[in-house]
């Protein structure tokens, strides 16, 4: 049949009947294994996509501890430090004081003793207590008042206990109000004037420090000035104590004289058990006051100093001072915070890739660990995950990573693993 030379276009009309038969003929073996090629094509498409797993992970941030972790001590509250006890990388025990903040009114050495002194006495009852001696030099600042209370308790059982005033009459007691009251007005005028006396020496030690920091004055001499204000401090807490026990002295001699005309007596009980009282709030006391211008050790290990815990320093609230790391810590162990969003899937067992922004992951490789233990409890939108290192930080590239404390990372979990046909079908 003729073609139409207007619908064939210009060139198929030019080709003669050899060409127009070779181009409209398909080859023979394409004609014979077309077929059979394609479905070997499909059939390995459909293979590789079967037998090809992709993972599904979730990340989240990691930090690096250890089976028994590194203290974190934060400053209790705002605080210039007075003294730092230890210094970086020191080997400490539990309870060891290692920093004390200024307080201005307290010595940390006198409140050591005080709280030795009342150790020693703990256990004992009423009758053990009064040989608890507080000597009237300690300067305790904010503790001072539980020990007049104490010391106020002692003195009312030890005169019930032994009946001292008993063996005076009222006449007597009224002579010994007097002097007694005479002795007051000369410790009054004393206290002032060693209130004067204990301003002056402040004074002094602060020109002597303004001058050492000019490189003016001497090292003798500034050593020489914090002495005497020492010695001004203890002869003034010496008076005041003296003050304070002469004027109870009077209370309790009026009380001995108003039970005469009464006819009623102090119940030793009762005297015991407030005696009791009064130790048990002097040992509150103590342990408030160091807990709050102290920092202690929880545990022995190695303490790690921050860089700005220096002496006379300030630190504002909540500022991390130093890092105890605990002696015989175990082994390396990762906590992971992970969004609670597809948590449910991950399990112990899991297989966790981690990267180490301080050790680049293209130089260094990555760690495997695995999950050793899954959250219950959410805190807030986050799961605490335990992972472990079977091997250790070995990288991938077989670097031996250092850790240090707190080191932090970048944890995958890889949760499972999934075909590419099955991701492709959405099932499974």
């Amino acid at each position: 049949m003729q073609q139409d030379v207007t619908t064939a276009g210009p060139l198929q009309s030019e080709r003669s009947p050899e060409v127009r038969e070779v181009i409209g003929t398909p080859a023979g073996w394409v004609a014979r294994n077309g077929t059979l090629l394609l479905v070997v094509i499909v059939l390995a498409l459909g293979t590789f996509a079967a037998l090809y797993t992709y993972p599904t992970t979730l990340v989240g941030e990691m930090v690096l501890t250890t089976v028994d972790p590194p203290r974190r001590l934060l400053a209790r509250q705002d605080m210039e430090i007075q003294r730092v006890l230890v210094a970086d990388r020191d080997t400490v025990s539990v309870g060891q004081t290692l920093i004390v903040a200024s307080n201005g009114s307290a010595r940390f050495e006198h409140v050591l003793y005080l709280e030795d002194q009342l150790i020693e006495h703990r256990g004992d009852d009423a009758p053990g207590l009064l040989d608890l001696n507080i000597p009237p030099t300690l300067v305790l600042g904010p503790i001072q008042e539980s020990v007049y209370n104490f010391q106020d308790m002692q003195e009312v059982y030890r005169n019930l206990s032994i009946r001292r005033l008993d063996a005076f009459t009222s006449r007597e007691l009224q002579t010994m109000i007097a002097n007694a009251e005479r002795e007051v007005v000369q410790l009054r005028n004393l206290q002032r004037a060693l209130e004067q006396q204990l301003i002056q020496t402040r004074t002094a030690l602060e020109a002597e420090v303004q001058l050492q920091q000019e490189g003016l004055g001497s090292a003798d001499e500034l050593a020489q000035a914090k002495q005497r204000l020492d010695r001004a401090e203890e002869n003034l807490q010496r008076n005041t104590g003296n003050l304070r026990s002469v004027s109870f002295s009077i209370e309790l001699m009026r009380n001995q004289i108003e039970s005469y005309r009464s006819g009623r007596q102090g119940s030793t009980t009762q005297t015991a058990s407030e005696l009791k009282e009064a130790y048990q709030a002097l040992q509150r006391t103590v342990a408030t006051w160091k807990r709050d211008f102290t920092v202690v050790s929880p545990v022995s290990g190695t303490v790690v100093l921050q860089p700005d815990v220096r002496e006379d320093n300030f630190l504002l609230k909540e500022t991390m001072v130093a890092t105890v790391l605990p002696l015989n810590a175990g082994n390396t162990i990762g906590v992971m915070k992970l969004h609670i969003r597809g948590s449910g899937k991950v399990s112990v067992g899991q297989r966790v890739v981690v990267q180490f922004p301080s050790w680049p992951s293209l130089e260094y490789g990555s760690v495997a660990g695995t999950v050793a233990s899954v959250g219950v409890i959410p805190d807030g939108e986050y799961l605490t995950v335990e992972v472990t290192f079977p091997n250790g930080l070995l990288s991938s590239t077989g670097y031996r990573i250092e850790s240090t404390p707190f080191m932090q990372g970048e944890a995958t979990i890889i949760v499972e693993r999934k075909s590419l046909i099955a991701r492709l079908l959405n099932f499974g």
